[in-house]
């Protein structure tokens, strides 16, 4: 087991996440925002935003994040999180076979979530969609409906609920997050969404169920890479440059807006791609 491997696995064990952060600091990208976003375990919501590690940590991700808190208030959902008793999911330590550990993330989180009242959990963070959608036990009141929220803003751009006030005019690409798409067949609401802004979709050769992994899944973004071999994301990355005029690399993804941030700026693109969550478009449109 390689050092950067090590290191995460015993964040997790002994702090909840792989950053090493104190739960104490998980919800700081709240701090100020109008109004402030509920807190799940204290009141009723109907959406129980899992916010997950990297949105919760991520200095590159904290103006994303807040940004799907705006627009959640922008469209009058009722949602809340679980601040700090909210812990890593799980899904990558049980992919490199720490089901003990697993077990121990999902009875923290089960403990949290049987504390709250609410009819659906929203994620962000793919990896999380899978685990809590497919490897967790719900008690109770049975499974709730679990929802990618993509899922969500396509329901929402659907019933009119969410409304687009500005038509963007940019060429992008869309890279299916693995444990989105592949793993549980959610191909079509982010493109929908895309078309919605008004942005043009170039389509990179692989996409869809023959999407490219970006290198980060199944705890691959804990381990080291080989000195001289070129990347997965950076692959990716090339792949997107070849298509014409494409100004805009979407991903839906936390991970994934590290993987490609740092693959634009190795491969010398960072002039010519800007890597863009796909809730940026949507904030941006609205």
């Amino acid at each position: 087991m390689g050092k950067m491997l090590q290191e995460a696995l015993a964040n997790v064990g002994r702090y909840g996440n792989s950053l090493g952060q104190s739960d104490r600091t998980r919800a700081k990208w709240t701090q100020h925002l109008q109004p402030p976003v509920k807190d799940a375990r204290r009141e009723p919501v109907e959406y129980l935003w899992f916010v997950g590690d990297y949105a919760s940590y991520s200095p590159t991700l904290v103006e994303v994040v807040r940004k799907t808190a705006d627009v959640f208030n922008k469209v009058g959902l009722n949602y809340g999180i679980l601040y700090e008793a909210e812990r890593n999911s799980g899904n990558d330590v049980r992919r490199v076979g720490e089901e003990g550990l697993f077990e121990m993330l999902v009875d923290k989180n089960m403990q949290a979530l049987g504390k709250c009242k609410f009819k659906t959990i929203v994620t962000t963070d793919p990896h999380s969609y899978n685990t809590l959608k497919n490897e967790y036990t719900y008690n109770g009141a049975g499974h709730p409906l679990i929802l990618h929220h993509t899922e969500l803003l396509d329901r929402l751009i659907s019933s009119g609920q969410l409304k687009f006030t500005k038509k963007l005019d940019y060429k992008v690409t869309y890279h299916d997050p693995c444990y989105l798409g592949r793993y549980n067949g959610v191909f079509d609401a982010p493109r929908h969404i895309i078309h919605a802004t008004g942005c043009e979709l170039l389509e990179m050769p692989r996409h869809g169920d023959r999407a490219f992994c970006c290198g980060a899944g199944g705890g691959r973004i804990w381990m080291e890479e080989k000195p001289g071999r070129e990347r997965p994301s950076e692959i990716r990355i090339k792949e997107a440059t070849a298509l014409n005029g494409v100004q805009a690399f979407v991903v839906a993804c936390p991970k994934d807006v590290t993987m490609f941030q740092d693959a634009v700026k190795t491969t010398g693109n960072e002039q010519r791609l800007q890597v863009r969550d796909l809730i940026e478009l949507v904030h941006e449109a609205m």
